[in-house]
C-alpha cells in the first residue's frame, strides 16, 4: 500500500563555502559573470591567499551585503537552535526571533532570512544529470565566495515517514 502522508522537514547544515560548487550557471548581473570572475572564484576556493577577498560593494544587491557578518550570525544562531534541540522550521523561527538583537543593517537581516527561512535558503541540486548545481542560492554563494566567507547555511528538504520519523526512500 503506497504511503499517502508524510512530514515535510527542512534540514539545516553548516558547510564550508569553499566546498560548495562554484556557481557557474549565473547569467547576471555583470559583476557576477565572465571568465575572470569565475576563475577568481575557483582560485579562492582552492588557494584563498592568491585571490584576496573583496569587501561589500555597490554593484548589485548581493555584493552590497556584508556576507561575512550575515553568515557568521546565521551560523551561530542555527548552531544555537540545533543545540537547543530544534529542527526544521523551528530553527528559522528561533533565528529570526533573535536576529533583531544583533543590531545589523536591514540588508544583513534580509540576507540572514535568505539563508535560514525554510525553503528560500541555499539549496543544492542533488540530481547528477542536471545542468545546474543549485536549486536556489547561487548568487548568494557567489557573493560569499567573493567576500571570503568561511561557513554558511545550506538547506535540504526531506520527506519523513509519519510513523517512524525517518526519511522516506525513493
Amino acid at each position: 500500500m503506497p504511503l499517502r502522508e508524510w512530514i515535510e522537514h527542512w534540514v539545516y547544515e553548516v558547510v564550508k563555502v569553499a566546498h560548495l560548487p562554484v556557481p557557474n550557471e549565473i547569467d547576471g548581473p555583470h559583476c557576477m559573470i565572465g571568465p575572470t570572475v569565475r576563475m577568481r572564484r575557483r582560485i579562492r576556493r582552492c588557494a584563498p591567499w592568491l585571490a584576496p577577498r573583496q569587501d561589500s560593494r555597490d554593484c548589485c544587491w548581493h555584493h552590497h551585503v556584508d556576507w561575512r557578518q550575515a553568515a557568521d550570525v546565521a551560523v551561530r544562531l542555527v548552531r544555537a537552535a540545533q543545540a537547543a534541540g530544534l529542527h526544521s522550521e523551528h530553527i528559522d523561527d528561533f533565528v529570526m526571533n533573535r536576529v533583531r538583537d544583533e543590531r545589523l543593517r536591514d540588508r544583513e537581516e534580509t540576507a540572514i532570512a535568505l539563508l535560514v527561512c525554510a525553503g528560500v535558503g541555499i539549496q543544492l541540486n542533488d540530481d547528477p544529470d542536471a545542468p545546474w548545481h543549485y536549486i536556489d542560492g547561487q548568487h548568494r554563494v557567489a557573493a560569499q565566495l567573493d567576500q571570503g566567507v568561511k561557513e554558511t547555511i545550506v538547506q535540504r528538504f526531506q520527506l519523513l515517514d509519519p510513523v517512524t520519523g525517518k526519511p522516506l526512500q525513493d
